[in-house]
């Protein structure tokens, strides 16, 4: 189920063993307060394990709970042998509830697949977070403009957890006016996978101006190797997607979810398979010739960029 329906679900039932994963951290904490609401006297009914056994979560989930409607078990980091709870998850406590933490589903877990209620806490649609947005504004007594919400959410990547800082950072700045977007430009740095993108949509429109004011921008935060290998990256991926008609072969091969896919195949459909091609093979020399020392690091990123923002299509 998706993480919006949570709290409505669990409200007409629990089950007994539930997997919170994607890859927003802020969605998959919030995610545990829905459950850790539901837990009265936590003190005596809550009970967080990390790197346990199988044995030790079975083990406390047989405890009944006290002066509560359930026992929570919330588990993080579980990659041992799950053959004791799945024996317990054939006949589970009707009053233990097991949330297990896992961004990445570990290897383990597809023992018990069968038996796990898996919540998505990955990156939230823009109406989800465009509505938090306005209730965080409004309880901050402050406003925001749609433009400023969107380029918020653009800048964020969609991560609510960068979103939750920025957006404070932001009501305190504003104290009771209007948040827009020249204020969001001001004060929110934005992501490095958002960059990418947008240099990505740069290099499709042949805007050399802006790309190069991106690049500088992302040099300015990192070292160049690391901003060129970004690139590198972010160009094989648009090119396996081009070329790709499966969306799950995609997703199983470059390890993305809903909503990157979606976003690299919108900016794939900007260009033509031949042209990423001649961009990937560029990118391939030029990072050649930087290793074997024939050209400087940023030097070695500007004139790709440059090359591949003026060629044609």
């Amino acid at each position: 189920m998706k993480f919006i329906e949570l709290k409505k679900r669990v409200a007409q039932k629990t089950e007994p063993c539930y997997l919170l994963s994607g890859d927003d951290q802020f969605v998959i904490s919030s995610a545990i307060k829905v459950f850790e609401g539901m837990c009265q006297l936590p003190e005596m009914n809550l009970i967080r394990l990390t790197a346990p056994t199988a044995a030790d979560i079975v083990n406390a989930a047989l405890v009944f709970p006290m002066m509560s409607p359930i026992r929570l078990i919330v588990v993080e980091n579980f990659e041992k042998d799950v053959s004791d709870l799945k024996t317990y998850l054939s006949s589970p406590s009707p009053e233990s509830v097991i949330v297990i933490v896992s961004p990445v589903p570990t290897k383990n877990l597809s023992g018990i697949s069968d038996k796990l209620t898996v919540v998505d806490c990955s990156r939230q649609d823009a109406s989800v977070l465009t509505a938090y947005i306005a209730r965080e504004c409004a309880s901050g007594g402050v406003s925001i403009t749609s433009s400023a919400a969107r380029l918020l959410i653009d800048s964020c990547n969609r991560f609510m957890t960068r979103i939750a800082v920025e957006l404070k950072k932001l009501i305190s700045y504003k104290s009771g006016g209007v948040i827009d977007e020249d204020d969001v430009k001001r004060l929110v740095n934005a992501d490095a996978e958002y960059k990418v993108y947008e240099l990505g949509d740069c290099i499709a429109s042949h805007n050399g101006e802006k790309a190069m004011t991106i690049l500088n921008d992302m040099l300015g935060d990192g070292g160049a190797a690391g901003v060129f290998g970004m690139i590198y990256s972010h160009f094989r991926k648009l090119l396996y997607v081009a070329v790709t008609p499966s969306d799950d072969d995609v997703k199983r091969f470059l390890g993305v979810g809903d909503y990157p896919l979606k976003k690299l195949k919108a900016q794939a459909k900007e260009y033509s398979p031949k042209r990423l091609k001649r961009i990937c093979d560029e990118l391939h020399k030029v990072d050649a010739d930087y290793k074997s020392g024939l050209i400087g690091d940023k030097l070695a990123i500007t004139t790709f960029a440059m090359h591949i923002v003026n060629e044609g299509k």
